[in-house]
């Protein structure tokens, strides 16, 4: 690499090939980009989502409190936002030297966005920051240069005005005879929820009929998680509300899999499950039976619709080895496998986290195709606006001391 002007603060571009988890460990040993941006010897800290889950996850082995906080809270009770903060927090409290940025972005609002923007420009000053990105606009304002990983060369921004090259996408259909449940799909009608004496959701009424597309929006901490497992069936605060599921009362003898069958479900913390050896190709024909990994030999016809999937993705050939794909490929694959089946209900939860701009412009393509079939209703839960994203309506959770109410939205 040419001599470069050394720089107080740098961000790095990554495509969703780069192995993000070896960049981080070389920049703390000092063996990457060191002619932009040199922290060898000093004291430094990972702000990101790794950190976090290896801190949650010594808070629940050890049952004790990681961060101090005013609440006195584990991390593990927190949301996204509120975990991002109380670690920007802690290491400002630890006076680095230099903060190595994860995916800022990702998982948060947008007043909660603005602040911890505003927390790290402060610090900017006596503080090197290394912003790791994969989308142009998450860039900090203070950032001095910009560089692209893979090509260690200056970054080019992707023109706003490039055509999505996935726009006339069309998916491969799946044999599926889930499309017959009577509108709505879902119907909840005055549901509550609280945790102890915390209250979360308060008086919530939803219908989502059949090809319907939505986003659900709201704060950190507004209840979204909650209302999701009310609607998978994963939260037993259900029971005894005025909920139906696919046609079904809530409590009526129903199992987990008379719900689970008719949803396709990815969110990110999905892949904290998924530690075995699968090859990509049986990763999305478990979608199919909504297993993690397969039990059953599956059939010519499954092999084939998975293998056309992959083709769409690019993401390797069939036997590929899921583990090895990076975390951005991983998501796409698991994007994919939620879709497999075309479920009468597609929910997506942050799917866009760490993905790049071709992928996430590959996301928005399947979403729109998948959605133009107007057979399956679609949940889409983001803080991220995707401006090519077909939602049709929003549904905003809006949260008070009472617990969060629930209003119906044009997007």
């Amino acid at each position: 690499m040419n001599n470069k002007t050394a720089v107080k603060h740098l961000g790095i571009f990554l495509s969703n090939k780069t192995n993000k988890s070896k960049l981080i460990q070389a920049l703390v040993k000092g063996q990457e980009f060191t002619n932009y941006i040199n922290i060898t010897g000093l004291k430094g800290y990972v702000f990101g989502q790794s950190t976090l889950n290896k801190m949650v996850d010594e808070e629940l082995r050890h049952d004790k409190i990681i961060i101090a906080t005013a609440a006195n809270r584990g991390l593990h009770t927190m949301s996204n936002g509120q975990q991002k903060q109380a670690l920007l927090m802690h290491i400002l409290d630890l006076y680095p030297d230099y903060i190595i940025i994860d995916d800022l972005a990702s998982n948060i609002d947008v007043p909660t966005l603005k602040t911890l923007t505003q927390d790290l420009q402060l610090i900017a000053n006596k503080t090197s920051i290394i912003q790791l990105f994969s989308r142009q606009t998450d860039v900090l304002p203070f950032i001095d240069q910009v560089i692209e990983y893979d090509l260690a060369n200056e970054y080019q921004q992707l023109s706003k005005t490039e055509e999505n090259p996935f726009v006339n996408l069309k998916l491969p259909q799946a044999d599926t005879l889930l499309h017959t449940i009577p509108n709505p799909l879902i119907d909840l009608q005055h549901i509550h929820a609280h945790y102890g004496d915390k209250k979360v959701l308060n008086d919530i009424s939803w219908q989502i009929n059949r090809g319907e597309s939505w986003q659900l929006k709201g704060a950190n901490g507004s209840g979204k998680s909650t209302l999701l497992q009310l609607i998978i069936g994963d939260n037993p605060r259900g029971f005894g509300q005025d909920m139906f599921l696919f046609g079904r009362k809530k409590g009526s003898g129903e199992s987990i899999w008379d719900i689970k069958k008719n949803i396709g479900y990815f969110t990110p913390a999905m892949l904290h499950n998924f530690h075995r050896n699968d090859s990509v190709l049986n990763m999305i024909i478990s979608g199919i039976n909504d297993t993690i990994g397969l039990y059953t030999q599956p059939t010519d016809m499954q092999k084939d619709l998975a293998a056309t999937w992959i083709e769409i993705l690019g993401v390797g050939c069939q036997n590929t080895n899921f583990q090895s794909l990076s975390i951005g490929q991983q998501r796409m694959v698991m994007v994919a496998r939620a879709m497999v089946k075309h479920p009468p209900l597609l929910i997506l939860d942050e799917p866009t986290i760490e993905l790049d701009e071709k992928n996430a412009r590959l996301f928005v393509a399947l979403v729109n195709a998948i959605a133009a079939e107007q057979k399956v209703a679609i949940i889409y839960v983001s803080h991220r606006t995707e401006p090519a994203l077909n939602i049709e309506k929003v549904f905003e959770l809006i949260p008070s001391i009472e617990g969060s109410m629930g209003k119906i939205l044009l997007p």
